[in-house]
């Protein structure tokens, strides 16, 4: 009813599938009619032996050093490690300024200069290997530091325990199974050893209240709107939010959130990634064998830094764990 199937008939090589039945799972637990579209989509259009990207329209992925390491590579690694799923964590994204509640025109906000910032301070972390019998019944766990995230600035402000963890990008191998249950999990998979993020933009101005209040209208979500009615009772009570805290953090690249311990790397990733910067910085060039700095000489050396990236981010995860 807002016009988007009318906006996406403007572009070339777009396919609008549209449904009319309610968001809500009509017995009342997680998924629903959003967990079937996605399975349907990816049935249909994700043709087999390839990777299949999912992602919401307020979500932006991104992954570890998507500066130096092409997309090409970033699936080539995947691929060639036989992976077919990987962990992405949800990070809201918001302003420095308070919420005012009136509506901009949002296709003319900078969205990434505006929404700039984030909280991981209220992040509660769990090993995925702890949820094994609940999340990933059927799943390959390549990495035991890969965790799964809840709670974040929502929990701060609102209270609500969501999870942050979700899987969208998977190979469509024939048994891999998307959107398990809801789409945060996938089953049949073996889960990459690394993690991902996606960049989410819910704290629009005006747009956040007028959506929230349209959710407690319909209760078409989880639990008949259960979390949007408890976000309005905050908003009503304070129309300016400020979603910015002191513990905030100014993003200035993806990397920065494998400095801090909110995403992981591998070793093997650590690797791949300094191979790609010497290649660039040798405009592509590669040592033949035998010439000095061949082939033996700097896999040894990316080797060497690549475990001592690894043990360093390690490191700097156990003494976070030891603070908490």
């Amino acid at each position: 009813t807002d016009g988007t199937v009318e906006a996406l008939k403007n572009y070339d090589n777009v396919t609008v599938l549209r449904t009319e039945l309610p968001y809500k799972n009509p017995k009342g637990g997680l998924g629903g009619t959003e967990t079937l579209f996605k399975q349907y989509l990816i049935g249909r259009f994700g043709k087999k032996d390839r990777w299949c990207l999912y992602a919401d329209i307020d979500e932006l992925f991104d992954y570890p050093y998507s500066d130096v390491v092409g997309l090409d590579s970033f699936l080539g690694y995947l691929t060639k490690k036989s992976y077919t799923a990987v962990a992405a964590q949800m990070l809201d994204m918001f302003p420095e300024e308070p919420l005012s509640g009136r509506e901009g025109n949002l296709e003319d906000e900078p969205l990434k200069e505006l929404h700039r910032f984030y909280d991981i301070s209220n992040i509660n972390r769990t090993s995925v290997k702890e949820l094994h019998h609940l999340h990933n019944r059927n799943n390959t766990l390549e990495s035991d530091e890969i965790e799964i995230f809840r709670d974040g600035i929502h929990n701060t402000i609102f209270g609500s325990r969501l999870y942050l963890t979700k899987h969208p990008l998977m190979f469509t191998d024939g048994r891999t199974k998307p959107s398990d249950r809801s789409s945060h999990w996938v089953d049949n998979a073996k889960i990459a050893d690394i993690t991902c993020v996606l960049f989410h933009y819910k704290f629009l101005d005006g747009y956040f209240q007028k959506r929230t209040v349209q959710a407690v209208q319909e209760e078409n979500h989880y639990k008949n709107s259960r979390g949007a009615k408890t976000h309005l009772e905050v908003l009503d009570r304070n129309p300016t939010l400020q979603v910015k805290r002191e513990s905030a953090r100014e993003l200035k690249g993806v990397n920065d959130l494998v400095e801090n311990g909110f995403l992981v790397v591998s070793e093997e990733y650590m690797m791949m990634v300094y191979e790609e910067e010497e290649r660039k910085s040798a405009g592509g060039h590669t040592p033949l064998r035998g010439e000095r700095g061949g082939p033996k000489d700097e896999a040894a050396l990316y080797r060497v830094r690549a475990q001592a990236k690894a043990q360093s981010l390690r490191a700097q995860r156990l003494k976070r764990h030891l603070k908490e």
